[in-house]
């Protein structure tokens, strides 16, 4: 067997994932974390956003052409992007504008947070944050890169804000994820197609989502590549707009 179909390339296409909406629609209805009923066959359908917002906003897209909103969980601390930078922001509106959400991706490595009282407080800071450059509530979070500590922060809310680990999500709905570019639990075209979990809550990386098939490498690649050439745009246009010299330019 090859790693390709090992490791399910095919499925990560973005024709793919407006294939698995559709099939989700078929027995689920989509809710956010603030209006979902736990009488219902909801799917909370979220994205954390680790690698390109430009790859989000091209999953925005599909999702509002089937009529899907979703939830874009941003990452202050991100080493991919950066979420103060104009162009970044700009994506970000107009992933609002297609009638999403945004939450909180938060990186508690970053403070090495191992008690209750600090977690609520940075999380309460960088929640605020988010909400005033996005001009957008914020109202939820997950953990990125959750150690056992965090999975053990179990309690609804934290900080005033839904907590995506909560004991809740974690024993009464269903979870699939495609962490690392590949099914590490569950294949979600199989989950899907069964609908035998009364209600889901399903997490994807929206730079996973390419044109073709690709290894999970090489879609990290494209991205690193993309925003590479597009920072090189950006200086070389920086100098010509103010008439300066490019030293250097081929």
């Amino acid at each position: 067997m090859s790693l390709a179909e090992k490791f399910h390339y095919s499925d990560f296409t973005r024709d793919n994932y407006r294939l698995l909406l559709r099939k989700a629609k078929e027995n689920y209805v989509f809710r956010s974390y603030t209006d979902y009923r736990a009488d219902e066959r909801f799917v909370l359908w979220r994205h954390d956003v680790d690698l390109s917002v430009h790859a989000a906003y091209k999953l925005a897209v599909i999702e509002a052409e089937e009529g899907i909103s979703s939830t874009y969980f941003l990452l202050p601390h991100c080493e991919f992007y950066n979420m103060l930078e104009a162009e970044v922001v700009g994506k970000v509106h107009d992933i609002l504008a297609l009638g999403h959400r945004i939450g909180l991706h938060f990186d508690n490595d970053f403070y090495r947070i191992k008690d209750v009282a600090t977690l609520e407080g940075k999380l309460r800071f960088e929640a605020d944050l988010l909400s005033s450059v996005f001009e957008a509530p914020v109202e939820v979070f997950s953990f990125h890169n959750p150690d056992a500590w965090m999975l053990q922060q179990r309690d609804a809310t934290y900080a005033g804000l839904i907590n995506t680990y909560a004991e809740y999500f974690q024993t009464s709905v269903g979870y699939c994820s495609d962490s690392n570019g590949y099914w590490r639990h569950r294949r979600l075209p199989e989950v899907l197609e069964r609908a035998e979990d009364p209600c889901l809550q399903i997490l994807t990386h929206p730079a996973w989502w390419v044109e073709s098939p690709a290894s999970p490498r090489d879609r990290v690649l494209k991205c690193v590549q993309g925003r590479a050439e597009q920072t090189m745009r950006k200086y070389d246009q920086g100098l010509e707009l103010y008439g300066r010299s490019n030293v250097g330019e081929k």
